[in-house]
């Protein structure tokens, strides 16, 4: 695959053309990973994603805790429609 060149700017910021963006599944606001090789050659790779549920069970509890993640998943999604309904109840008394 042939790209057009890139220009880095006095801030030393380069756009990834859009070819190499769709072929790596970046999108704006992703992390990408810089490698450079014995010949000088950098090799560009999408940051491994995680979200909080992939830590789940990563570190040891002091107690046993009372919400299996499934569970606790089930209370999240429950939590913020009641949650978001009193933020603005307080935001209507503000009025």
């Amino acid at each position: 695959m042939n790209i057009a060149p890139t220009t880095i700017t006095q801030k030393g910021q380069a756009t990834i053309p859009v070819e190499i963006r769709k072929l790596l599944g970046l999108k704006a606001g992703d992390q990408i990973k810089f490698t450079v090789g014995p010949k000088k050659e950098v090799e560009i790779k999408p940051a491994k994603r995680f979200s909080i549920m992939s830590l789940y069970g990563s570190l040891k509890p002091k107690v046993k805790p009372k919400l299996s993640g499934q569970k606790l998943i089930k209370w999240e999604e429950q939590a913020w429609p009641e949650a978001a309904v009193e933020r603005d109840r307080r935001i209507m008394r503000r009025l």
